[in-house]
C-alpha cells in the first residue's frame, strides 16, 4: 500500500537521526523493549502493589541487559584497539552479473561464547548491495572468511574500509567500529564476442595521404635527382643522353587508404551493455586495422580511447560522472571528440557514431537530449548515426480503466510492470530518426 507523501517524508527525516544514533549506542530494539518493560512494572505493579514476582522480573531484566552490555561493549572495546582483519579483492574484473567474491582475512583473535562478529564492507560509493557475513568462536591460526558481493554496474568500487559489529547471540546489545581499508573492486562490462554492426567510417582518408616515407616497398618507378649514394645502377641513362642531367629510380612511397571510425558511447551507470557492445564493435574495427578514437558520457577531459582496451577503462573510470549528466555535458562530451580529431588526428569529422540504450529514449527528456544533441552534429555539417541497443522489455500502452486508475491510487504496480519500458516513446524516437534521415542500426 502507498503510504502519502507527508508521512513518508516524516519517516525519512526521522530515519536517518536514528539510524546515526544507532551506529555508536550499544542498545538494540530487543534490548529497549526489555528495559521498557522492566520500567514499567518498576513504576507501576511493583511499588503500588509489593508485587515480589514483579520485582524480580523486573530487576532481573535489566541484569540481564547490563550483563549483555558488559559484554559485548568490553569486547568490542579490546577488539577496536587490534588489527586483526584485512581485505584481499578479486585479482580479476568481474562482470555487473557476477558475485563478487572478496576475502577477509583474520588473524588468530577470539570471541566470546554467546556473541559474533559481523563484518560488512562500506564503499566511497552508494549502491551495493548489503552483504554480512557472521564470525563465531575462537581460532588460533588465521582464518579466510569469504564474502559475496552484488554490485549494480560497472566502475571501481572503492572501498572505504569494514564495518565490524559485535553483537550477542540474542540481539540486546551491539558495539560497532570501522576499521580503514583502501582497496577497490573492479567490475568491468560484460564480455560481448561478436557484432553485427557494419562498418562506419567517420571519413577516408586518400591514398596518398597515407604513406610510409621509412620503409618505400613500392615499384621503382619514382624518378629523383641523382644522388652519389644511388650507386650507378639507379642511374636512367636514357634520360641523361637526352638531358645531360643525372636521375635516379626509386621505390615509389607505398600507398594503404585507412577509415576513420569516430564513437561516442552515451551510457549511464546502469547501461553495461551497452558498453560491452560498444568495446566488442571497436575490438572489430581494431582486427581490421582501422583508426579508432571514442569518447564517453561523462568523460570530462579523461584521455579518449583509441583501442578496445582503453575504450573498456574509459568507460569504467567515467561511470561516476556519467551518473549526472545534462544536455550540456552530452554535447561537451562530443566536442572533446571533435576537437581531439580536428587537433591531433587533423581530419574532419563527416559522420559520427552514437551508442545508445534503448532503454534510454524511452523516457521523454532524455531521448529530447539526444535529439538535441543529433541536431547540433547536424549544425555542424556531421552526420549523427545511431547504434540502439534495443530494451529488453518493451510495454504497450493502453488507456487504463476506471478501476485500474482507482487501484493505482493505493496498490503499488508490481515489479514486473515497473521494470517495462513505454514502447511508444520507443516508437516515437525511431520515427523521429527516420523522418530526419538519421541513420539507426539496432
Amino acid at each position: 500500500m502507498k503510504l502519502p507523501r507527508i508521512a513518508l517524508s516524516f519517516v525519512a527525516r526521522v530515519a536517518g537521526p536514528l539510524g546515526s544514533i544507532r551506529a555508536w549506542l550499544p542498545l538494540t530494539p530487543q534490548s529497549s523493549a526489555l528495559l521498557f518493560v522492566a520500567l514499567y512494572l518498576l513504576t507501576g505493579p511493583v511499588p503500588h502493589s509489593s508485587d515480589i514476582v514483579s520485582a524480580a522480573l523486573a530487576f532481573g531484566l535489566v541484569a540481564i541487559v547490563k550483563l549483555s552490555i558488559l559484554l559485548v561493549v568490553g569486547q568490542g572495546a579490546r577488539l577496536r584497539t587490534k588489527s586483526f582483519i584485512s581485505l584481499s579483492p578479486p585479482n580479476a574484473p568481474v562482470t555487473p552479473h557476477e558475485l563478487a567474491r572478496v576475502v577477509l582475512v583474520l588473524q588468530p583473535v577470539r570471541i566470546l561464547p554467546g556473541t559474533y562478529l559481523a563484518c560488512s564492507l562500506e564503499f566511497d560509493h552508494e549502491g551495493s548491495s548489503p552483504s554480512v557475513v557472521k564470525i563465531f568462536g575462537s581460532s588460533s591460526g588465521e582464518r579466510r572468511v569469504p564474502l559475496d558481493l552484488s554490485l549494480p554496474h560497472r566502475g571501481s568500487w572503492d572501498v572505504r574500509g569494514i564495518r565490524c559489529v559485535i553483537r550477542d547471540i540474542a540481539g540486546l546489545a551491539q558495539f560497532s567500529w570501522l576499521i580503514p581499508v583502501r582497496s577497490s573492486i573492479l567490475i568491468a562490462p560484460p564480455f560481448i564476442s561478436d557484432t553485427t554492426l557494419p562498418l562506419l567510417s567517420s571519413t577516408q582518408r586518400p591514398g596518398d595521404l597515407v604513406t610510409d616515407m621509412v620503409h618505400r616497398h613500392g615499384d621503382p618507378f619514382d624518378i629523383k635527382p641523382y644522388h652519389p649514394s644511388d650507386g650507378l645502377k639507379k642511374i636512367v641513362w636514357k634520360a641523361f643522353a637526352k638531358s645531360g642531367e643525372l636521375l635516379s629510380r626509386h621505390p615509389e612511397a607505398s600507398m594503404t587508404p585507412e577509415g576513420f571510425v569516430t564513437i561516442v558511447v552515451l551510457a549511464r551507470p546502469q547501461d553495461d551493455d551497452l558498453c560491452g557492445k560498444a568495446v566488442a564493435y571497436v575490438r572489430s574495427l581494431k582486427e581490421l586495422k582501422l583508426d579508432v578514437v571514442v569518447g564517453c558520457e561523462g568523460s570530462r577531459g579523461r584521455a579518449l580511447a583509441t583501442d578496445a582496451t582503453q575504450c573498456e577503462q574509459l568507460l569504467i573510470d567515467s561511470v561516476w560522472d556519467a551518473a549526472s549528466t545534462s544536455q550540456q555535458s552530452l554535447i561537451d562530451a562530443t566536442q572533446q571528440v571533435l576537437d581531439y580529431c580536428r587537433q591531433q588526428a587533423q581530419l574532419s569529422v563527416r559522420k559520427l557514431v552514437l551508442f545508445v540504450a534503448g532503454a534510454r529514449v524511452t523516457d521523454t527528456l532524455e531521448a529530447d537530449a539526444i535529439r538535441h544533441l543529433a541536431a547540433w552534429l547536424g549544425h555542424q555539417g556531421i552526420e549523427p548515426i545511431f547504434c540502439l541497443a534495443e530494451p529488453k522489455r518493451l510495454l504497450i500502452q493502453s488507456h487504463p480503466s476506471l478501476v485500474r486508475k482507482t487501484l493505482g491510487l493505493f496498490v503499488s504496480p508490481s515489479e514486473s510492470e515497473s521494470e517495462h519500458l513505454s514502447a511508444d516513446n520507443y516508437r516515437a524516437f525511431l520515427t523521429s530518426c527516420l523522418a530526419r534521415q538519421w541513420e539507426v542500426f539496432i
